[in-house]
């Protein structure tokens, strides 16, 4: 599976319609792509550290659409 811009934006979409079942999307979007995803403001982000703290984690996330 390939994460793309298309994909992003109906995550993001679907966030702000329901954001628990974006969550649960986004979640199913990991496992298959091994990837370590995650929401901040209701936009999927990737952080630089993923498995650091919090607090360092979403110092340096970074809007995933517009990396993409």
């Amino acid at each position: 599976m390939t994460v793309t811009k298309e994909l992003i934006s109906a995550l993001n979409a679907a966030a702000q319609a329901d954001f628990k079942g974006a969550q649960m999307l986004l979640d199913l979007v990991n496992k298959a792509c091994g990837t370590k995803y995650g929401w901040l403001a209701k936009r999927v982000v990737f952080f630089d550290d993923p498995d650091a703290d919090t607090a360092k984690k979403y110092a340096h996330a970074h809007d995933l659409w517009a990396y993409l």
